[in-house]
């Protein structure tokens, strides 16, 4: 037990900072993260656009956009549930994370439903190699700068304090 004022080594977060500043450090770096994941989709799809408007036109170029844009908005609405439950208990926030992530994947098939039922000619308006590149782009520049925003964040990390020996197990066996 610890006296008043004074702070275990093992009391959670939330013990330890105030309410809203306990809110305004998760959500500040929940907002690190987002900003992070933006600028390295945004690094990585910048040239795949470039490179398909070279290769295929503006047919590519649209279509290697379309898909960058795509996981850029799948991830930052993730990310944004995120900020705004930042401060949130570990179950609300998981319960807003899956239900934002049911509501992403539900508009994704809605897309692709759709997109699947168009007639062939307007299908073909799209180059679907520069789209899949596009998707991929946007995925692995957003993972890329978020795990790069991830290792620059602040996180003080401290081992679990070692149980203090007891003598019950002195000399039985």
């Amino acid at each position: 037990m610890t006296a008043p004022g004074e702070q275990s080594g093992d009391a959670p977060v939330r013990e330890v900072l105030p309410g809203p500043v306990q809110r305004s450090v998760l959500a500040g770096r929940a907002r690190a993260l987002l900003v992070g994941g933006m600028v390295g989709a945004h690094l990585l799809a910048l040239p795949l656009i470039v490179t398909a408007a070279v290769l295929d036109g503006a047919r590519g170029a649209v279509s290697a956009a379309l898909g960058a844009a795509l996981a850029l908005l799948f991830y930052t609405f993730g990310q944004a549930v995120q900020v705004r439950f930042a401060g949130a208990s570990a179950t609300t926030l998981m319960a807003a994370s899956l239900a934002s992530f049911g509501v992403r994947a539900g508009l994704l098939a809605a897309a692709f439903t759709g997109w699947l039922n168009l007639d062939p000619a307007a299908q073909s308006r799209l180059a679907p190699a520069a789209l899949a590149a596009g998707v991929g782009a946007g995925v692995i520049g957003w993972l890329l700068g978020l795990a790069r925003a991830y290792s620059r964040l602040r996180i003080l990390a401290f081992d679990e304090p070692e149980p203090a020996p007891s003598d019950a197990g002195v000399g039985a066996r």
